[in-house]
């Protein structure tokens, strides 16, 4: 099974920053990764969600906060692909009213611009188109997913 990596920035529990945005895509990318993973196994792929932790936030550092990215070495997606690149979509950062420097301060955060909307915490929908892009990207090796053996392409 090909393990699709999806990566997800959120401040740590001891950090003392707090990102709403954050919790709430969070929320939505488990249930996305849950509602898939049955379907994408058919296609020898595994998501695996990983929650990266920052310890120490700061205004300088906060952007990075709920950055999404996909890799999967094993399907020829050798480096993290951010969100925003998946999708052709631009990237801003706005302030947040649930986002909290570990002094009070409100931060700018992560603002994906899609078809007229801004979005702060990423809805499921956003998140599905992702990650059903970056597993048809899988398959390029196969002319497009045209050829009669991209499963054994997959499972190579």
């Amino acid at each position: 099974m090909n393990k699709l990596i999806i990566r997800q920035y959120v401040p740590s529990g001891d950090s003392g920053a707090s990102c709403a945005p954050c919790e709430e895509t969070k929320t939505h990318l488990l249930s996305v990764i849950e509602n898939l993973s049955p379907k994408l196994a058919n296609l020898n792929i595994q998501p695996d969600l990983q929650v990266m932790e920052i310890h120490t936030i700061t205004e300088r550092n906060a952007g990075k906060l709920n950055f999404i990215s996909f890799f999967s070495p094993e399907t020829g997606i050798p480096e993290e692909k951010s969100i925003e690149e998946v999708l052709g979509v631009p990237v801003s950062y706005e302030m947040c009213e649930g986002c909290l420097l570990p002094d009070g301060t409100s931060f700018k955060t992560r603002t994906l611009g899609i078809e007229g909307r801004e979005y702060q915490a990423l809805p499921p929908g956003v998140l599905t188109d992702a990650l059903i892009r970056v597993v048809f990207s899988t398959f390029e090796s196969c002319g497009g997913g045209s050829c009669d053996t991209c499963a054994g392409c997959i499972q190579d």
